[in-house]
């Protein structure tokens, strides 16, 4: 998939060399997401806890460089058709990676899956519902991080 600025992203499954750097942006992702948590709530080894036994997706940018650059990453637990973790790296982000991975995990799931959203993430939320996705539930309202559960069949 080209990016609007010319960039090369293709999307693969993640490698277990690729856990450094998607914990890296998961890191960043959570610390700007959550703004209203202490910074050190965060460490790097949240990831490897957040996605254990879920398949792991990747946008990577051919930076016309020996390498390639992960720009960010997404979640999935197929049996229970639920989208877990979906982070951009902050400088990557506006430029269709984070729809484009959207539509590759329900590419995967082959039909309906769910996803959450804390309440108080207006632009995760915006950008949802941008994407098609339909908010079917409010939980935990009286806990410091409500969360919104999200539906969308697949395409």
């Amino acid at each position: 998939m080209p990016a609007q600025d010319g960039p090369r992203v293709s999307i693969r499954f993640a490698r277990p060399t690729d856990g450094p750097r998607c914990a890296e942006i998961f890191l960043l992702g959570r610390r700007a997401a959550f703004p209203w948590h202490p910074e050190d709530r965060f460490g790097l080894n949240d990831y490897y806890d957040c996605v254990e036994g879920e398949e792991i997706l990747v946008a990577e940018v051919d930076s016309r460089a020996a390498e390639s650059v992960i720009v960010g990453f997404i979640s999935v637990d197929v049996a229970e058709r639920f989208i877990h973790n979906l982070f951009i790296d902050p400088l990557w982000r506006g430029r269709g990676i984070g729809s484009a991975l959207l539509r590759e995990a329900l590419s995967l799931l082959q039909g309906s899956a769910e996803l959450t959203c804390a309440a108080r993430n207006e632009a995760a939320r915006a950008f949802y519902e941008h994407n098609g996705w339909t908010p079917v539930l409010s939980a935990g309202l009286g806990e410091v991080d409500p969360l919104v559960v999200y539906r969308k069949s697949a395409l």
